[in-house]
């Protein structure tokens, strides 16, 4: 290719690029723009009820650990392990068999220093008179009245032994202290059983009613606290605070309890405060252990101003608005939303009752936005 070729070529194809622009398509052309149109809603106020909202965790009512009292080789587990007992009912028998031995012994004891007892009571009462008609010394009359009293002591040590033997027999067989669930054996039949410490055969759950554990943090109590000092927040009058639960699946339990516990000071590794709410759980839905989220309800927010939550919109900076101005355009004004409720959220600070706020073509606002306003 020549030079004159070279230069005719890239000539038509300067032409291409920059002079020859297809005519678009009927209909595709870019809109004009222009005024965006929206509904107003106005900053409004009125009393909504107060949540406030925790993930806390199930514990038991009652957590008891059965121990053996008396040694000996465990004999039988007479419970189903993870299930449900009433109080009283057997769950171990250790074999009682030294301990009925031990028993009889004790009771032959008794029965022989209660014999003595009364021989020397029979004597000292032949004396006494004798010795008030000078037939009998006084020394007869010690020697009978110091027998009575050694005796008498005998027999009294002879019954505490006798009871002793009886309790510590009655300990072979183990029964249930309270009616809830049992956790598995923790040692086998046939197994030595020492007494004390180490004698830990299993645990035994009250799981109604359930305690429910929460924390709130510091910061939270400080704003209830200014809250209610300010009168934004109105506490329940009896003062009593209902507590709702969810499950993990979303499932509302339909139960209430009560706020029984309130920790009197903040855990200095986590600077929250414990709650501990009581619930009835006679259905048995609850498990111990079990995380649940809590919804404390009971206050009330007065005169709280709110939105619908279709104009809160989330933005780089947080929550914001579109404040309607006097010259049909917008303007983007943060707010702090505290609650949701319904349809509506609450608004703590950021725009003032009757402010009239973008409802909707809110993906195509920004601040400056020319608007029509579409008055209901």
């Amino acid at each position: 290719m020549n030079r004159f070729t070279t230069i005719a070529f890239s000539s038509v194809l300067l032409l291409a690029l920059t002079g020859c622009e297809r005519p678009k398509a009927a209909g595709m052309e870019k809109p004009p723009e222009g005024p965006v149109p929206v509904t107003p809603v106005e900053v409004k106020s009125a009393n909504f009820p107060a949540v406030l909202e925790a993930t806390g965790q199930t514990m038991a009512f009652n957590t008891v650990q059965i121990y053996a009292r008396v040694n000996g080789y465990l004999q039988k587990r007479v419970y189903t392990e993870g299930q449900k007992v009433n109080k009283g009912d057997v769950l171990f028998i250790i074999d009682p068999s030294d301990l009925k031995n031990a028993f009889e012994s004790a009771k032959a004891s008794f029965e022989l220093a209660s014999a003595n007892h009364t021989n020397a009571l029979a004597v000292l009462n032949r004396i006494k008179p004798l010795a008030a008609a000078n037939a009998a010394s006084a020394q007869d009359l010690d020697t009978a009245t110091a027998n009575e009293r050694n005796t008498a002591a005998a027999l009294s040590g002879a019954k505490a032994s006798l009871e002793q033997a009886k309790l510590n027999l009655s300990y072979t067989t183990i029964k249930a202290p309270m009616s809830g669930y049992v956790d598995k054996s923790k040692m086998d039949v046939g197994t030595y059983i020492a007494s004390g410490a180490n004698g830990l055969l299993t645990t035994m759950y009250q799981s109604d009613p359930m305690y429910v554990n929460f924390t709130f943090s510091e910061n939270q109590k400080i704003a209830r606290q200014n809250a209610l000092a300010s009168g934004k927040l109105i506490a329940p009058k009896d003062g009593q605070y209902d507590v709702e639960l969810t499950l993990g699946d979303g499932t509302v339990v339909n139960k209430k309890g009560h706020i029984n516990f309130i920790a009197p000071f903040i855990d200095p590794t986590t600077g929250t405060i414990s709650y501990r709410a009581m619930i009835n759980n006679s259905d048995n839905l609850l498990l111990p252990g079990q995380f649940v989220h809590v919804k404390v309800k009971g206050m009330e927010w007065k005169n709280a101003l709110y939105l619908p939550q279709k104009t809160v919109m989330t933005g780089d900076k947080g929550k914001f608005v579109y404040a309607i101005e006097a010259n049909n355009t917008v303007s983007a004004k943060p707010v702090v939303a505290t609650q949701w409720i319904g349809d509506n959220v609450l608004i703590e600070s950021g725009v003032e009752m009757g402010e009239k706020i973008a409802a909707d073509g809110l993906a195509k606002l920004h601040p400056g936005s020319d608007i029509i306003v579409n008055e209901k």
